[in-house]
């Protein structure tokens, strides 16, 4: 099996999610409600997911996107011009999952919030991948916690490196180091694989 043609898992992403035009986010902070649902249509799907999969839990990820968009556009002033706009949306997402799990009272690892990602879980998208990527899914679980939350967020969320940096609050060359290390690890389990099999 070769690595780079497991890679094409962004096909799971169905929306192809570019970063929002400043014109757009201009008009939204002015409140024009036509520039607020463009936005919301825009990444709607991808923040629901990365909820859901996160809280396994279908009016709930709905409840909690909702709260994602009301927080945000609430917000949009006070997002700075350097930020990406796709990276903060994630980082509500995270924080209201994070904030979720500690009403419930629940003690669970932040690790193990950020790791929750079983497309099993989902018979559409099993249906839906290949036997190449059910195989990386499989090996993934191999990887440390952080590396498979930097993996997912690159091939499954198409975040960029910097929004991966900023979501995550470490710096660039980390991400990408975390990020190399965990290809070198899959690709060696990818060789593991094909010698047992």
């Amino acid at each position: 099996m070769d690595i780079n043609s497991v890679y094409n898992i962004s096909s799971l992403n169905s929306e192809s999610m570019n970063e929002v035009s400043s014109s757009l986010l201009e008009k939204a902070r002015k409140g024009e409600e036509a520039a607020l649902a463009e936005i919301y249509e825009l990444y709607f799907k991808s923040i629901y997911r990365f909820i859901f999969y996160r809280v396994s839990h279908k009016e709930t990820a709905e409840d909690l996107t909702e709260e994602v968009f009301i927080k945000a556009f609430s917000k949009l002033g006070s997002l700075s011009g350097h930020s990406s706009f796709k990276a903060w949306l994630y980082q509500i997402a995270r924080n209201l999952v994070i904030d979720y799990y500690r009403q419930k009272k629940q003690t669970v690892a932040l690790e193990d919030v950020e790791n929750i990602l079983e497309y099993e879980s989902n018979i559409i998208d099993t249906v839906n991948l290949s036997q190449q990527q059910k195989v990386l899914l499989n090996l993934m679980k191999e990887l440390g916690a952080e590396q498979q939350v930097v993996i997912k967020l690159k091939f499954f969320e198409d975040l960029s490196n910097g929004e991966i940096a900023e979501l995550l609050h470490k710096n660039e060359g980390a991400i990408r180091v975390i990020q190399h290390r965990a290809l070198a690890r899959l690709q060696e389990l990818i060789k593991q694989q094909g010698k047992n099999e």
